[in-house]
């Protein structure tokens, strides 16, 4: 049975629960503690302006529905950014003790196991080096708004044919995360926003991956393509097909 303590966003299946409420909070405040200058965008709202040239971005809990339900895939994803783009961003998953964390030019990491976990005990991230496209394992994710969630199905049909399959987590970021650790090959979402998105690009990236963006299905929003080197190009343009198609 899901748990109990939930509103709506955008429509009847974009939910939030006091857990987003409480863990932006929690974020929220030990940001502006730490850095009463930044600016902080936050995706249920509780984010405030700032002086200064750096911008936080936060999803307190991405991944709602699956928490809502009971399935242990969401996570905590906060990113810091500046005039030359993301500069720190982490991946929390406190159900399986897993922390994804990355810093322009200091590499992408995994810290997992207790909390007692030290530095000397983190592993360094690296993405697949596959190289034919038809073995890829990608992630996708969908809107919450029907039309678009139609359009995003009908691209994902077309898709599956030229790869090895799909999979869809509830969690962008940690969807990311994975394949900045070689879990899955790449992730491709015609819909997503901003925080569900930023820390776990600068984990990519710093894995030695590749970020490319393509028509969404939102006028104001792009698809996002994550994925090692190796079929980076090639599933570029399968995007890019499925989308004209």
């Amino acid at each position: 049975m899901p748990i109990s303590g939930r509103a709506f966003k955008s429509s009847t299946t974009d939910e939030v629960s006091d857990a987003d409420h409480a863990s932006e909070r929690i974020v929220v405040d030990a940001i502006r503690r730490a850095h009463p200058d930044d600016e902080i965008v936050s995706e249920e709202g509780g984010g405030v302006s700032g002086r200064s040239a750096r911008r936080w971005l936060v999803d307190p809990l991405d991944g709602t529905i699956n928490y809502l339900y009971r399935i242990p895939q969401w996570c905590v994803s906060i990113a810091c950014v500046d005039a030359d783009g993301p500069l720190a961003g982490v991946v929390h998953d406190p159900v399986k003790r897993e922390l994804f964390f990355a810093t322009r030019g200091g590499g992408a990491w995994l810290r997992a196991g207790t909390p007692e976990a030290t530095p000397a005990q983190d592993r360094r991230l690296a993405v697949t080096q596959l190289a034919d496209l038809r073995l890829a394992l990608v992630a996708d994710g969908f809107s919450y708004s029907a039309d678009e969630r139609r359009e995003q199905g009908r691209r994902e049909a077309a898709m599956l044919p030229h790869i090895r399959d799909v999979r869809r987590t509830g969690s962008a970021a940690l969807d990311l995360a994975y394949v900045a650790m070689g879990r899955l090959d790449a992730y491709a979402e015609a819909g997503g926003n901003p925080w569900d998105w930023a820390a776990g690009r600068l984990l990519v990236r710093e894995a030695g991956g590749r970020l490319s963006e393509a028509p969404g299905v939102r006028p104001d929003g792009p698809a996002l393509i994550a994925s090692g080197p190796g079929i980076h190009d090639d599933l570029v343009a399968l995007v890019h097909h499925v989308q004209r198609a």
